[in-house]
């Protein structure tokens, strides 16, 4: 199934089980949103750059993990029998809010005097919520992992999906054979494992 996200363009293969994304949910609201709340009453006081983030980032990053969360919720047309497999498509510019977060927050977790603040305002976030900031900044990077895991093996199951729903796959070339689709889900399947998803 095409994600309902505006602009599609970047497929994404996930666990048909979201419980992985059940661990980094609260990272939407819990963190992201708070940030973009100080970062936003920093702006106004004219000190954009106190969080190293603009308030835009950061409201973009946190929509895309709520987003996902609705997504992945709902039955999936798409998914494979046996695979275990969900196949979304979503904007690479979005993914991109994640991807900057991820960096401002590795400067943080770093003790770069650039992003103090925006360490210490983690520190007392992450404190309600038992987590550390490198705890923090290593759940932003599981789901920027899984979001952004782009091998081939992506593209080859997202091609065999979209054969299967009857939909263009994006080239013109035959839909790919059983023995590559088991092959690319059994990398992607240990790309999940290394970022830390069974």
């Amino acid at each position: 199934m095409a994600s309902r996200l505006r602009e599609p363009d970047r497929p994404c293969i996930l666990p048909a089980d979201p419980a992985w994304l059940h661990e980094v949910r609260y990272l939407e609201e819990k963190v992201l949103c708070v940030v973009a709340a100080a970062a936003s009453v920093a702006a106004f006081r004219f000190d954009e750059d106190r969080y190293v983030l603009s308030v835009g980032v950061l409201e973009g990053a946190a929509s895309v993990i709520g987003r996902l969360a609705a997504e992945m919720e709902e039955p999936a047309d798409d998914e494979r029998e046996g695979e275990g497999i969900r196949v979304l498509f979503l904007p690479g510019w979005e993914l991109d809010y994640l991807w900057q977060v991820l960096a401002a927050f590795r400067r943080a977790q770093a003790g770069e005097p650039e992003a103090a603040d925006l360490r210490d305002l983690l520190d007392g976030v992450g404190e309600g919520q038992g987590r550390t900031v490198e705890q923090i900044t290593e759940d932003v990077q599981r789901v920027a992992a899984m979001l952004m895991l782009d091998i081939s093996a992506v593209h080859t199951l997202a091609a065999a999906a979209l054969h299967t729903l009857g939909l263009p796959s994006g080239h013109t070339g035959p839909p790919p054979d059983p023995a590559a689709v088991r092959e690319a889900l059994e990398q992607v399947r240990a790309a999940w494992a290394a970022a830390g998803v069974r």
